[in-house]
């Protein structure tokens, strides 16, 4: 692999110029010539002037030539990481990223250069751990892909990384602290970039979004989500749109605004239809169930939806215990058929993959409908141990319905237990 100094002297070498020409008024022709033959190593500025003078961006100077094998594994790599995201079941989509997983340890155990390649295969070994639920290994990688994509100058990636990071944080549940750490990196970021990579942008705004709803910073997160709407509108990018405008449209029926709950609940599948995103079309499908089930209490029409989504292939190889047996028990609630919503709820589990507030709400109300049936199938002891299962599970979320639907529970529970003393 070669040395700094042998790629500038190759470069020289390649325009046909001479020591004087590179060196200039701003160094000295000795001291150029210590650093091509690897006897110094230039600083930050000179390794700067060299670039200028030279017609080439200093990342040129730090980066290695990537090999053809490396090129290539990356390349395979990134088709193996797509085949999973579009896998048909949980346990495919564990398996190949498994096999992923030992694939990039076997090629990040080699001496490798510091290339765009080789830091990219680390950050997407990081993120493959922390997918794999190995966090603190996945936070390793990523450090380090962090550090090679600052020594090669590349800021977007950087950022990207940390936005990762920021995610990791969310992920924990740490709301107001991963909203101070991406304050903290956007601030950086904007001050080494002036011009932002759009999708970097957009991609830095949706996270923004989500953090400030859910810490409750509910006007702030509607701003900004139409901010995103308009920047790709006007960029005419369409990146995460669909995840954007679902997170709009939950906004919107907080907001009972029906109109835009409408409308951006249309557009979020549209976009997930488009991307041919499954994990995203499912989800907008589960938000109308929902707002049917929940809002409108047309438990007849949420179940006819629900039922004939569990014919879709895809949907009944990944659904896997969540939102679907939340939205069947509590439609068959709905309609008094206690014994039957019962055996559906006791199949509910979470899947792990909530982590908004919204969406860990929502999944929350699981346990108060449990106390509901309970208490219909006269078992007052096990509705309150349901009913306050979920709301320690809400204690510590922003105001939603769902809360005030946790409580309520807990207060019948709560009632009938006085009246049973």
């Amino acid at each position: 692999m070669s040395s700094l100094g042998e790629r500038i002297r190759k470069l020289r070498k390649e325009k046909k110029m001479t020591l004087v020409d590179v060196a200039g008024e701003a160094m000295s022709k000795g001291m150029l010539s210590l650093i091509e033959n690897g006897r110094s190593n230039p600083s930050m500025e000179s390794l700067q002037h060299i670039a200028k003078q030279l017609g080439v961006n200093v990342q040129v100077l730090l980066t290695e030539e990537s090999s053809e094998e490396m090129k290539k594994k990356l390349v395979e790599i990134e088709e193996e990481i797509r085949k999973a995201y579009n896998a048909v079941s949980l346990e495919e989509y564990e398996r190949l990223n498994k096999a992923i997983q030992n694939e990039l340890e076997e090629t990040l155990k080699r001496d490798l250069p510091k290339t765009y390649e080789t830091a990219r295969l680390r950050e997407l070994a990081g993120r493959i751990y922390q997918n794999r639920q190995q966090i603190e290994k996945g936070m390793e990688y990523l450090q380090i892909a962090m550090n090679d994509y600052q020594a090669l100058g590349l800021n977007h990636n950087v950022y990207k990384v940390q936005l990762r990071m920021v995610m990791e944080h969310f992920r924990a549940h740490k709301y107001e602290y991963a909203l101070e750490q991406l304050i903290a990196y956007k601030y950086e970021y904007e001050k080494k970039e002036l011009l932002a990579d759009p999708l970097v942008q957009i991609e830095s705004d949706h996270l923004e979004a989500a953090l400030l709803s859910a810490v409750g910073k509910y006007t702030e997160a509607e701003n900004l989500l139409e901010e995103i709407i308009s920047f790709s509108k006007r960029k005419n990018i369409y990146y995460l749109m669909d995840d954007i405008y679902r997170l709009a449209s939950f906004h919107a029926l907080l907001n009972g605004d029906e109109e835009k709950r409408q409308y951006t609940l249309k557009k979020s599948r549209q976009f997930a239809e488009f991307t041919e995103h499954h994990d995203g079309l499912y989800s907008s499908i589960f938000v109308e169930i929902h707002y049917r089930n929940f809002y409108l209490k047309k438990h007849e029409e949420a179940l006819k939806m629900t039922e004939e989504l569990k014919k879709a292939e895809q949907f009944s190889a990944t659904e896997d215990g969540g939102y679907f047996h939340l939205e069947c028990g509590s439609a068959l609630y709905g309609l008094g058929k206690y014994e039957e919503a019962y055996e559906e709820l006791i199949q509910f589990k979470d899947t792990g993959f909530a982590h908004h507030p919204f969406d860990l709400s929502m999944m929350a109300t699981a346990d108060a409908y449990l106390a509901l049936c309970l208490i219909e199938k006269g078992d007052p002891e096990a509705a309150l141990a349901s009913a306050e299962k979920a709301k320690a599970a809400v204690a510590d979320l922003p105001e939603t319905p769902y809360r005030h639907f946790i409580q309520e529970t807990w207060e019948k529970t709560i009632e009938l237990m006085s009246d049973k003393l």
